[in-house]
C-alpha cells in the first residue's frame, strides 16, 4: 500500500501518525455503519448523504507535529520532486503544481529561497486505481485515483512538521486540471497551522 507521506528521509524525523489507503477506507467503513444503526433511511436516500471515503470526490488529510513553531518560519525552499513524478508528469504541470503550493505558502508570509529555508518542502503526487461502492452501496466504478501531497521539514530540528493532502478521482483533462488546481491546494492549506495572511 503506498503511502501520502515521504518516508525514505533518514536525516529527517517522520511524524507518529501515518495515513494509509486501508486505513483511511475502514474509518469510513467504520462511520457509515455507525449511521446506518442510528438512522433509518431508504438506501437511495442514503447513498445521497454519505459519500464513500474511498469514492470519487476530493478529501483532505492532514498531520502536524504540535511541537513546531510555525508562527517562526519565515523562508522555504522546495526539494525536486521525485523522479517518478518527473517521468509520469509532464515539466509544465509540475510547475504549476509548484506555483500553486508557493503561492499558499507565501500567503502565510514565507519567502522562497533556493536553499537553506527554515523548512524544506517536498510535493508528491501519487496514483493508484480505485473503486466506488460498498456492502450498502454495491454498485461499482472503477477510477483512477490521484493524491497530491505536501510535506514540510523543519531544518534546524530536522524533523518533519506538517503533512498535508488532497485524493480524488484523476481529471484526465490537463486544461481542468489547472483549472482546479488552485482551489484544490488552497484546500489543504485550509488545515495548515498559520491562517491566511491578511496583507
Amino acid at each position: 500500500m503506498e503511502d501520502f507521506r515521504v518516508t525514505d528521509r533518514n536525516r529527517i524525523r517522520p511524524l507518529t501518525h501515518r495515513l494509509t489507503w486501508h486505513s483511511i477506507c475502514m474509518m469510513a467503513d467504520i462511520l457509515k455503519g455507525s449511521m446506518m444503526n442510528r438512522i433509518s433511511l431508504p438506501l437511495w436516500i442514503l447513498s445521497l448523504v454519505i459519500v464513500s471515503g474511498c469514492g470519487s470526490s476530493v478529501r483532505i488529510y492532514s498531520d502536524v507535529d504540535d511541537g513546531a513553531r510555525f508562527d517562526q518560519y519565515a523562508s522555504y525552499d522546495f526539494l525536486e520532486f521525485s523522479e517518478g513524478n518527473k517521468k509520469s508528469i509532464s515539466g509544465m504541470e509540475l510547475e504549476r503544481i509548484r506555483v500553486a503550493f508557493a503561492r499558499e505558502l507565501e500567503s502565510r508570509g514565507l519567502k522562497y529561497v533556493d536553499k537553506n529555508g527554515d523548512v524544506s518542502v517536498q510535493i508528491t503526487v501519487y496514483h493508484r486505481e480505485a473503486s466506488s461502492g460498498s456492502y450498502y452501496y454495491p454498485s461499482r466504478y472503477n477510477y483512477l485515483e490521484r493524491a497530491l501531497a505536501i510535506d514540510l521539514y523543519d531544518n534546524q530540528t530536522r524533523r518533519h512538521v506538517w503533512h498535508g493532502a488532497a485524493v480524488g478521482e484523476l481529471e484526465y483533462d490537463p486544461q481542468k486540471r489547472a483549472t482546479g488546481l488552485p482551489e484544490v491546494v488552497a484546500r489543504i492549506f485550509d488545515e495548515y497551522p498559520v491562517l491566511l495572511s491578511m496583507q
